[in-house]
């Protein structure tokens, strides 16, 4: 059964959280007066962003025994900046349901699925989300994209969440969401896709030497860190060749 309850509190200005109570009545869920006040505002105040909120309505998925299906495990809105319709909105509440590959939002207690081909851009929890729609993809999934790079080169994680099934005895298994990522770089009008620290050597063989410098001398180690190390030494590479 999916979750219903809404429990909303105030956090950096708005950030409504989700409880895991079954399915009370509306009227019946409490408020914080801090909440009252911070959600009164907000609904008072959507003017012209009444157009974000002409999405499907959505439920929270279940619970499991490990993990969620939402980026950085919260399950619940944090005030963003996005562009909608090629309009800049801020303190958006926000969360994003990975599994789903989709963005959503909160207006008078209820969620919202954000429509994916307005949404060009979401700032959310320090990333920045790129939406990347069939004609520009290039053989790739269409879908938000953590754009970690952006220069002559662009670094992009694709954010996946699985599910796995745990048995642990003959009558019980666990559920547990794990976190998967892809890492593309885009080299001229190519991406790549970034696995090993070889594919990273690969991608930018013409400054093979400066490139083993560079990661030898502030100590980039891929397996350690594949993110940041795809990151730094696509900026660096973009820094020697421009």
């Amino acid at each position: 059964m999916l979750i219903k309850t809404l429990v909303l509190t105030a956090f950096l200005g708005l950030a409504v959280l989700l409880s895991s109570a079954q399915s009370p009545p509306r009227d019946s869920v409490l408020y914080s007066n801090a909440a009252v006040s911070t959600i009164n505002y907000f609904n008072s105040n959507i003017g012209d962003q009444s157009e974000i909120y002409s999405g499907a309505q959505y439920d929270l998925l279940p619970p499991a025994n490990k993990g969620t299906f939402y980026f950085q495990d919260k399950n619940y809105c944090t005030p963003s900046l996005i562009c909608f319709n090629a309009k800049w909105h801020k303190d958006i509440p926000v969360l994003y349901d990975v599994y789903n590959d989709a963005m959503v939002a909160v207006n008078n207690n209820y969620l919202f699925v954000l429509k994916r081909e307005k949404l060009s851009d979401v700032f959310l929890l320090g990333h920045h989300f790129v939406y990347l729609d069939p004609k520009d993809k290039n053989n790739m999934p269409t879908g938000f994209y953590d754009e970690l790079y952006d220069g002559h080169s662009t670094v992009l994680v694709k954010r996946i969440k699985t599910i796995f099934d745990h048995q642990v005895s003959a009558q019980f298994a666990e559920i547990i969401y794990e976190d998967h990522s892809t890492i593309y770089l885009k080299k001229g009008d190519k991406f790549l896709e970034i696995g090993s620290n070889g594919d990273l050597k690969n991608a930018f063989a013409d400054k093979k030497k400066q490139i083993n410098d560079f990661m030898r001398a502030n100590k980039i180690k891929f397996n350690k860190d594949k993110e940041g190390a795809v990151a730094k030494v696509a900026g660096y590479y973009d820094q020697i060749s421009n």
